[in-house]
């Protein structure tokens, strides 16, 4: 038994002779696993750390660019001294670093361009955590929920989590809603018939948007109305209303919102919303025929 186990200790303890001078030993493998589980744990910790300290003083925005800049600056450290830990000459991977550098060059760039973008993100902080965002060219848009190295984490109105590249908010057109000032100017069209009371209207809707939790209420951004057109039915107008980030998270549920409450708003003042009115226009001929059709019709409804 004892001949086993001094066997095994020194097979795990003999070098083995690997390409490029580089001498490893089965126990230092054992090693390099759990300073990697160590280091693991404790670049999460520091992250955490680092957040949880920064944000009273730089932002929720520039703390999380720097945590996650310090974790991977200390994975990338770590890792490097595991090498060195378990006796990998770093100076004799640098040729064969150079060649597998250039095959993931080739073969793996577009994650390279989105690890690159991912940094611009995190410094830039066009685009933060919690910013509603709209990715123009598929209409994408939602709640950013996470930057991580190598997409961006969104979820959309339907709770709907989805992955975006990162290299699509650096080369493509994004709007971010709530960039620096998060208020948005929403529109709600309507029709009223000709002859309502214009100031009574305006008084109206502003009093209906001001009732709404989600309107802005501030001297800056008053909600007001609008006549864009003389219609065929009555005027065509806006609810012009300004919302906070809140309603420009959700647009669709603030449209109905403001909706319901304008409709309900003109129903009880007696404002009917006016239909479009269709005339048809019989040519001669086609009167003629249809009197002629219809004579029948009646000379046998008066013989009854």
């Amino acid at each position: 038994m004892h001949d086993y186990w001094g066997a095994f200790w020194r097979w795990f303890t003999t070098p083995w002779h690997l390409p490029g001078n580089i001498l490893i030993q089965p126990l230092g493998i054992v090693e390099f696993v759990l300073i990697l589980v160590f280091l693991w744990w404790g670049a999460i910790w520091l992250r955490r750390l680092t957040r949880r300290t920064l944000t009273r003083s730089l932002g929720a925005a520039t703390a999380y660019a720097i945590s996650r800049l310090t974790y991977y600056v200390v994975i990338a450290l770590g890792i490097l001294i595991a090498l060195q830990t378990v006796g990998v000459n770093l100076s004799s991977l640098s040729i064969l670093g150079g060649v597998v550098g250039v095959g993931l060059g080739f073969g793996l760039q577009n994650i390279f361009s989105n690890f690159a973008s991912g940094l611009i993100l995190l410094f830039e902080h066009s685009i933060k955590v919690g910013d509603y965002i709209q990715i123009k060219e598929n209409g994408l848009h939602g709640e950013v929920k996470r930057l991580s190295v190598r997409y961006t984490q969104v979820m959309t109105n339907d709770h709907v989590d989805i992955l975006v590249p990162n290299s699509q908010f650096v080369n493509g057109e994004v709007i971010n809603w709530s960039l620096d000032d998060p208020v948005m100017r929403v529109h709600i069209p309507f029709r009223v018939p000709y002859g309502t009371d214009r100031e009574k209207l305006r008084e109206l809707v502003v009093n209906t948007a001001l009732a709404q939790p989600l309107c802005v209420k501030n001297d800056r951004y008053p909600p007001s109305l609008w006549i864009n057109a003389f219609g065929e039915a009555g005027y065509e107008c806006d609810m012009i209303v300004w919302v906070d980030k809140e309603g420009l998270m959700r647009p669709g549920s603030t449209r109905a919102t403001f909706n319901w409450a304008l409709a309900e708003a003109l129903d009880k003042a007696g404002i009917e919303i006016p239909r479009p009115r269709q005339e048809v226009v019989l040519a001669p001929a086609a009167a003629s025929a249809f009197a002629e059709a219809a004579k029948p019709l009646s000379s046998s409804s008066s013989a009854t």
